[in-house]
């Protein structure tokens, strides 16, 4: 039998023309031609590269938090928030396909006549990307099914889960495999040594915490120390990497990226067309007063499905006028100040201009005000803005972090975009967690004031030690990698589960609380006149806090695979 592979049009725009690409339709080939043609081998890659990497970059998670508030037009994780899931919720479980894809790339290129040098990087990338599929998995429900090779209609489908730490030893063992592999250099987007080791460091800082085992915390400072040997990544400034494509795709830091192209590329295929907000000087829209007051040079027409919370924005720290960080309700400029933006918005982490619009702040060819009255505010209670749409912001902000604002957004319009799968500061962030983790605060201290320099701007070092490190790391973390990769939510899940001391028999019911993970999150009303604000508590579009119980530690099993396999294990709780 001729096996037919399937190769999208757009992956093979990356490889060159050759005869068979002459002969053979542009959509699929057979597997000989396939692996005997190494043009087509990459093709192949690409195509797995399209299909998995968002595994690895895919930031929604982050909704499920406080720092993070779903709005009328967002559905995402809004059960996931209020714990309203269950047993038939499918949180991703079924990525076999994607699996079988890699493995296929590993059964094949092997036999092909391929140079060493081609053999090597592809099975590094095959190996790369089968761990990060199996990573996505392991962070969600724990111990999955391992298919190592490629089943066939013959072959015995009925695999159990394997256990949490055989999962995680072996999506490491892929990680180490690809590092001896990978070239320390490649074409931009594709896999490298040194992303092998900030992926292993990822995972691996993950599984210490779910197997509370000091190993792993090990494997981490290891795998850092190769990665940094490697002296080929450098910190830049936090805006180059999130707030225009140019300099996201020439960013040092950046380990690995996802590009996207405007030639097959809309707004509405990037975050920005869900993270910016709608509004334009039309009465279906804004107030009247709102256009008097605050009239805008251009529309903005996202579609609007989360904004920050109060409870992000108060973790950026402020330059008081003593020269020292501390929290904006803890500085002189409560009390000294007139208007709220002197009061909180000034002297703020570098880091809290590049992710967050504030009242005040430069919207694309608009001045955005989020106060009452104000063109980007929505009109509910208690915020009294002049937005009168679902597109506008309900908590007294919106996100910066990923919208170029060199364009103003309209869905069907190209955009060129860039975003970041791995990179150096969090590498920096995950080597420092593993110091505390090991008992090396010093060492930790001196790589958060990395990030807290270089990211934040700020001129002091983090010289804390005990809880007080323990929590300048919490919030150097939030601050450094919202909307990133979910790592707010995974971060708070290993926090918890260090604290639970891992998960162990009984953690649905005696796993730690998070309280990051339950109540409500907050936003802020500002006057008319800018000089006074009230905090106040908000819900997502559903009306119900945030609820968190400790069985949520591991999603479910989606019942339907049970009863298709009943060998499969449900998680404890559901």
């Amino acid at each position: 039998m001729k096996y037919i592979i399937y190769i999208s049009v757009f992956t093979l725009l990356f490889t060159s023309c050759n005869k068979v690409m002459d002969t053979k339709p542009l959509d699929s080939y057979t597997a000989d031609a396939v692996w005997s043609n190494f043009s087509l081998a990459q093709g192949y890659i690409y195509n797995c590269y399209a299909n998995d990497i968002g595994f690895l970059y895919s930031w929604e998670q982050d909704a499920i938090t406080k720092s993070v508030k779903t709005h009328p037009w967002g559905g995402s994780f809004v059960d996931e928030k209020t714990e309203q899931m269950d047993r038939y919720t499918d949180e991703g479980w079924n990525k076999f396909s994607n699996i079988r894809a890699v493995n296929l790339a590993l059964q094949n290129v092997p036999n092909s006549s391929f140079t060493t040098l081609q053999k090597n990087t592809l099975l590094g990338e095959a190996h790369f990307l089968r761990a990060g599929i199996y990573a996505f998995l392991a962070f969600r429900f724990g111990g999955v099914q391992i298919v190592k090779n490629v089943l066939t209609a013959d072959s015995n489908f009925s695999i159990p889960r394997s256990g949490i730490k055989d999962t995680y030893d072996f999506i490491l063992a892929d990680l180490d495999t690809a590092a001896t592999l990978l070239p320390t250099t490649n074409d931009r987007g594709r896999a490298t040594q040194g992303a092998a080791y900030a992926l292993k460091m990822r995972v691996a800082l993950q599984a210490g915490a779910y197997l509370n085992n000091d190993d792993y915390y090990k494997m981490v400072k290891a795998a850092g120390e190769a990665l940094f040997a490697l002296n080929l990544y450098a910190m830049d400034d936090y805006s180059n990497l999130f707030n225009a494509y140019s300099t996201a795709i020439a960013s040092p830091e950046n380990i690995l990226v996802y590009e996207r192209r405007g030639t097959n590329t809309t707004f509405d295929a990037t975050p920005m067309q869900i993270l910016a907000a709608n509004t334009d000087m039309s009465t279906a829209k804004l107030t009247t007063t709102a256009m008097q007051l605050f009239p805008l040079k251009e529309s903005s027409e996202g579609w609007m499905n989360y904004a920050p919370t109060q409870d992000l924005v108060d973790d950026y720290l402020v330059t008081d006028a003593d020269g020292k960080e501390r929290k904006w309700t803890q500085t002189s400029y409560l009390n000294t100040a007139t208007t709220v933006y002197d009061k909180m918005y000034n002297h703020r982490d570098k880091r809290f201009y590049a992710t967050i619009i504030y009242d005040s702040s430069k919207l694309f060819n608009n001045w955005a005000y989020l106060r009452a009255s104000g063109n980007f505010s929505s009109n509910i209670q208690p915020l009294n803005g002049g937005n009168i749409n679902d597109g506008a912001s309900q908590t007294g902000y919106l996100f910066n972090k990923y919208i170029y604002q060199a364009k103003k957004i309209w869905y069907s319009d190209p955009t060129d975009f860039c975003y970041s799968v791995l990179r150096l500061g969090e590498a920096y962030l995950n080597y420092a967690e593993a110091c505390i983790k090991l008992g090396n605060e010093a060492l930790a201290a001196q790589y958060i004031t990395k990030t807290y320099q270089q990211h934040g701007g700020f001129k002091n070092e983090i010289t804390a030690t005990g809880e007080e490190l323990w929590s300048a790391y919490q919030r150097e973390r939030h601050i450094d990698m919202i909307l990133e990769t979910g790592d707010r939510y995974w971060s708070l899940l290993r926090w918890g589960m260090q604290q639970s001391g891992g998960l162990k028999q009984g953690y649905a019911n005696s796993g730690a609380a998070i309280s990051a993970l339950n109540g409500k999150p907050h936003g802020i009303a500002i006057s008319l006149d800018g000089k006074s604000y009230q905090i106040f508590e908000t819900v997502d579009n559903n009306g119900q806090p945030l609820k968190f119980s400790p069985r949520r530690y591991l999603f479910p099993v989606p019942q339907d695979r049970i009863t298709a396999l009943p060998l499969l294990t449900q998680n404890e709780g559901w």
